[in-house]
């Protein structure tokens, strides 16, 4: 498929994982996903409560230092303490839940219906597989992110470093992850091991590249507010909102729960439609 027709199957493939948005069973691993990340916020913010100050009080102190025990430090800081733990949390977790919900789209896109319990059942048997294969992507998320908050921190004028930014923010992390997009499909789909589908990955990359480039940076628009807001956690603690942090960290897990829906949904259709093997199946 050329470019123009790639992008075409991902747009298609967007509007019809939308239109699947209202089942709930296609939403299971990510609920479970977003109830574990729900889960680590809550510890964080209400630290302090008897029930679990005495392991995260700790916790923190070792972590963050002891002026992260004073109201409202621990919520500034929410943030980064919660950033850093989600991507131990996606690497692991996350990589699995992307295997259920290939399954579960599969499986709606071919016209039959997947048990929840079954499929997730299944995504957790093949969990070292898809750790082990999506732990490429992560590492370099992990690099990307620390090399992004360096280069803000760094506070530097002129357009060499707002075009390093720029690519650093947008560029690179649509790219990494239109490069690994379809590892999901190639293990559940086609029982690849962790190599074997990293090998393949060319094959998706020639078929699909580039509407997996579309569906990242779609996906990358709704993000980026809440991003910016939680990037100015020291502004609203000083204006009195404190709270408000708490709030945001849990509408970027609800926006992030989306975001992997529809991504899910859509590189599986686009596999489906565009780069699975005749014995593998494809859309109807």
């Amino acid at each position: 498929m050329n470019p123009i027709e790639q992008v075409s199957l991902a747009w298609l493939a967007l509007g019809r994982t939308l239109r699947q948005a209202w089942r709930p069973a296609l939403w299971a691993p990510w609920l479970l996903l977003g109830a574990v990340e729900v889960g680590v916020v809550v510890l964080i913010w209400g630290y302090a409560h008897p029930a679990v100050s005495w392991v995260m009080a700790p916790l923190l102190r070792n972590w963050a230092g002891e002026d992260a025990l004073h109201y409202p430090n621990v919520l500034r800081r929410l943030p980064v303490l919660f950033g850093g733990l989600d991507l131990v949390i996606g690497a692991i977790l996350g990589s699995i839940m992307i295997g259920a919900a290939t399954l579960l789209f599969a499986e709606r896109f071919r016209g039959s219906r997947a048990a929840v319990g079954e499929t997730l059942a299944r995504a957790f048997r093949r969990s070292g597989t898809l750790v082990l294969s999506h732990l490429p992507f992560n590492l370099l998320l992990v690099f990307m992110t620390l090399a992004i908050d360096r280069a803000l921190g760094a506070r530097r004028a002129g357009l060499t470093h707002g075009v390093l930014v720029f690519a650093g923010v947008v560029v690179v992390p649509v790219v990494v992850q239109a490069v690994f997009l379809y590892v999901g499909p190639l293990v559940m789909l086609e029982g690849r091991s962790a190599l074997g589908a990293l090998r393949e990955l060319p094959r998706t990359w020639r078929r699909g590249m580039w509407a997996a480039l579309f569906l990242g940076l779609v996906m990358l628009l709704p993000l980026v507010p809440i991003h910016f807001l939680s990037g100015h956690a020291e502004a609203i603690a000083e204006r009195g909102s404190p709270e408000l942090i708490g709030w945001l960290a849990i509408a970027e897990v609800a926006v992030g729960l989306l975001v992997w829906f529809v991504l899910s949904g859509s590189a599986c259709l686009v596999y489906l439609g565009a780069i699975a093997e005749p014995e593998t199946g494809s859309a109807p």
